[in-house]
C-alpha cells in the first residue's frame, strides 16, 4: 500500500540534476548549456518557463522531448527514463515546421502516419476530430501558404493532439504572430487545455503569457542555465489580460518577475563585456 501510495504522488515529468554540455568542433571548447537543473511537473499541470534567451529552456524542453541527451543527470516520465522521442511526448515549434506540399488534413495525418494504433476510419476520424477541435474545420484541403500565422499554428497543435500524447511541450509557440492573434490563440490555448486535460510545459519570453497560462512559473538564470525560482500562480481560471490587471496577485508577480529577468539579463551582459 505504501508503494502505490508514493507511486499516486510521484510527479509525471522530474527532471533530476540535469547538465547538458556540447563540444564546439571549430573551437574544441566545451559549452555547458545548462546545470544541474532540477524540476518536476504533475499530470494535468501546465508550467510555463521564462528566462533569458540562451539560458537552455529550449535545451531542457528537448532533453523531455528525448531530442537532445543528457552529459549528467537523468529525466523520468512517469517513472520511467527518457532515452529517445515518444508518443507520449508532443513538440509545438515556434515557427510552425509545416510540410509546405501538405495540406492541412495530411500534415495533421503525419502526426499519426506511423503509428498502427489509428488506421483506416478511425485514423479518419481522429484527424477530423482533432481539425475541428483546434477550429479548422472546413480548412481540410488548405495548404500553409494559404493560411495565416494562426492557423498554422493551429495546424502545428493539432499535428501535436492528433495522436493523444500524455505531455505537450512548446517552444514559444506563439512567439511568431501578432499581438491580437496571440491574446486570442492564448485564450483558446487555455480553454483547450483545461478540455483535453495535457501536461503541458511551455516555454515563452512574456511574462504576461507565463501568468496567465501558468500553473506554476519556472524563471531560468543563464551561463550555465539553471533554476533561479519557481512561483505558483494563485489566480482563477479562465484568465485574461486585461481582467487580470486589476488582481493583486497578478501584479505582484508581474513586478516580481520582471525585476527578476531584469537583473538576470543585467548580469548576463555584464558576463560578456
Amino acid at each position: 500500500m505504501a508503494s502505490q501510495a508514493s507511486d499516486a504522488k510521484r510527479p509525471l515529468i522530474e527532471v533530476k540534476n540535469l547538465t547538458v554540455r556540447y563540444n564546439i568542433a571549430r573551437t574544441g571548447q566545451t559549452l555547458t548549456a545548462v546545470e544541474n537543473v532540477n524540476l518536476t511537473v504533475d499530470q494535468g499541470e501546465f508550467v510555463t518557463v521564462l528566462g533569458p534567451s540562451g539560458c537552455g529552456k529550449t535545451t531542457v524542453m528537448n532533453v523531455i522531448a528525448g531530442l537532445v541527451e543528457a552529459t549528467e543527470g537523468e529525466v523520468l516520465v512517469d517513472g520511467q527514463p527518457v532515452t529517445g522521442p515518444n508518443p507520449d511526448r508532443a513538440v509545438v515549434f515556434q515557427d510552425y515546421a509545416l510540410l509546405p506540399w501538405r495540406t492541412v488534413y495530411d500534415n495533421v495525418r503525419f502526426g499519426v502516419e506511423m503509428q498502427k494504433r489509428f488506421a483506416g476510419s478511425s485514423m479518419h476520424d481522429k484527424i477530423q476530430e482533432t481539425i475541428e477541435l483546434v477550429g479548422l474545420g472546413g480548412f481540410e484541403k488548405a495548404y500553409p501558404r494559404e493560411l495565416s500565422g494562426g492557423m498554422q499554428q493551429r495546424v502545428g497543435l493539432a499535428r501535436a493532439l492528433v495522436a493523444e500524447p500524455r505531455i505537450l511541450l512548446m517552444d514559444e509557440p506563439l512567439g511568431a504572430v501578432d499581438a491580437l492573434t496571440r491574446e486570442v490563440m492564448r485564450s483558446e490555448l487555455e480553454k483547450l487545455i483545461a478540455l483535453t486535460g495535457k501536461t503541458v510545459v511551455f516555454i515563452t519570453h512574456s511574462i504576461e503569457e507565463a501568468i496567465l497560462l501558468g500553473d506554476r512559473v519556472v524563471v531560468f538564470k543563464s551561463h550555465p542555465g539553471s533554476v533561479l525560482e519557481v512561483h505558483n500562480v494563485d489566480m482563477q481560471r479562465p484568465r485574461s489580460e486585461r481582467g487580470a490587471q486589476s488582481e493583486p496577485r497578478y501584479l505582484e508577480l508581474r513586478d516580481h518577475l520582471w525585476s527578476a529577468l531584469e537583473k538576470e539579463a543585467t548580469s548576463a551582459v555584464r558576463e560578456r563585456a
